[in-house]
């Protein structure tokens, strides 16, 4: 990341796949989605020595990296290392109080709102430098798709009650991350091809509204 002066700080995905009651239909079903690349996961994210993830009823809850147990009815997969963290530990702790608004406690939905929307929203935000990146980027390419495929599979078809706000990660992590539309760019151009910081650039502070 060209902003950041620290140490690199790994950004690591844990994952894992989540099993259903071991009756025999209930068995099946998830054997026949597992196989069209539809098993449903859970993940945390890690970074600086804690890990980060969504649950009903909970929020966003931080543990320690060594504390985290394995989710009841789950068993782990694998880590991915998402990349870098570009933020400070300051401009973090503001992102983190950002998603605390979207992602509460009453805010949950196992399609439209999970645990690997939240992951994925929070990699987003820390692992783009969204002072350089490419005004066109669509998603942390090194965030797995198949993670949560189940969800966006079924989001078309599942509906939500009128109080859950369907997640939509590179919108909320640009507005986290207080990128949205802004960093990286000089607003007074008219260029829509320019790409990258203009002259005399200044990061925006991540407190500024």
């Amino acid at each position: 990341c060209l902003f950041s002066t620290m140490a690199a700080r790994d950004v690591v995905l844990h994952i894992y796949k989540l099993s259903p009651p071991q009756s025999g239909g209930a068995s099946f079903f998830s054997g026949l989605l597992s196989s069209v690349g539809l098993a449903p996961y859970h993940t945390s994210l890690e970074l600086d020595g804690y890990r980060y993830t969504f649950a009903a009823n909970h929020g966003i809850v931080k543990t320690l990296s060594n504390r985290e147990g394995v989710p009841t009815g789950a068993t782990f997969q694998e880590s991915i290392p998402l990349g870098s963290c570009c933020l400070s530990r300051g401009e973090l702790t503001v992102v983190m109080k950002k998603l605390a608004e979207k992602f509460t406690s009453t805010a949950y939905h196992l399609v439209h709102r999970n645990c690997n929307h939240f992951s994925e929203t929070l990699a987003t935000c820390v692992a783009i430098d969204w002072a350089v990146v490419d005004r066109n980027v669509k998603r942390l390419e090194s965030y797995p798709q198949w993670v949560n495929r189940l969800a966006k599979t079924g989001a078309g078809v599942v509906s939500h009650d009128d109080d859950i706000v369907p997640c939509n990660v590179l919108l909320e992590a640009r507005k986290a991350a207080g990128a949205d539309g802004k960093i990286g760019w000089d607003l007074k151009t008219t260029d829509n091809k320019k790409k990258g910081p203009s002259k005399g650039y200044t990061k925006k502070p991540l407190t500024e509204a």
